[in-house]
């Protein structure tokens, strides 16, 4: 008995070592506070306009030492960082179908199948987010609940294909929501939810127009 268990021991050990380690591993991936060597967010292929903003919150500490997130409306990307203003991930989204900046306020009590293509707009500006739950009960992060706005996993739509449009290499098919930010379900589980969970954060929604910058610029 003495031999044989002696035997199985180191097989069991090196299990118990390999699961150890992954278990650090996977924790060390999705925990931001975990990163040793946080990821530099002036390699990625970012805008300008993504830089510029970037280094504009950073610089002003306008994100008040929370989690915020900047979202890329032509090229349709969300960039997300922590509280220590480190990049933690990037991945695309689906905006809503119209390229404009605000939303007509006629919209707020129309039905959706009321609201036409040129208003559905995910609007441009400077929003302080919160996680809440839509009336399914489905998690999500508000971003402007006077319109509802929310930015949450891709959802399915009939004859619209939100999932391969989000997956597709190209942003020219990822405009096609009525106004809210769809994201993959990987990086609402991983990032968003669990980075903005327990104070909230902002997330800066940039604007079609460059001479709408004044919608996040300066504005506190």
């Amino acid at each position: 008995m003495k031999r044989f268990l002696s035997s199985i021991f180191p097989f069991y050990a090196s299990a118990i070592m390999i699961a150890t380690a992954l278990l650090v591993s996977t924790d060390a991936a999705y925990s931001s506070d975990s990163i040793e060597e946080p990821v530099d967010f002036h390699v990625f292929d970012a805008s300008e306009d993504v830089r510029e903003t970037v280094d504009w919150i950073q610089n002003n500490q306008d994100n008040r030492y929370l989690p915020f997130a900047v979202i890329d409306k032509q090229n349709t990307e969300i960039y997300i960082f922590d509280t220590e203003n480190r990049f933690v991930a990037n991945g695309p989204v689906l905006l809503g179908i119209a390229k404009y900046d605000s939303i007509d306020p006629e919209t707020l009590h129309s039905r959706l199948s009321e609201i036409t293509v040129e208003k559905r707009v995910t609007p441009s500006g400077r929003y302080r987010a919160v996680l809440g739950k839509d009336h399914r009960g489905k998690e999500l992060l508000w971003v402007d609940y006077h319109y509802a706005i929310a930015l949450h996993p891709v959802v399915f739509m009939p004859g619209q294909n939100r999932k391969i449009r989000l997956e597709s290499k190209t942003s020219e098919d990822n405009r096609i929501t009525y106004g809210c930010i769809n994201i993959s379900p990987a990086l609402f589980k991983t990032v968003i939810s669990p980075m903005f969970k327990e104070k909230g954060g902002f997330v800066y929604i940039l604007p079609e127009e460059p001479a709408n910058r004044g919608l996040i610029m300066g504005k506190r």
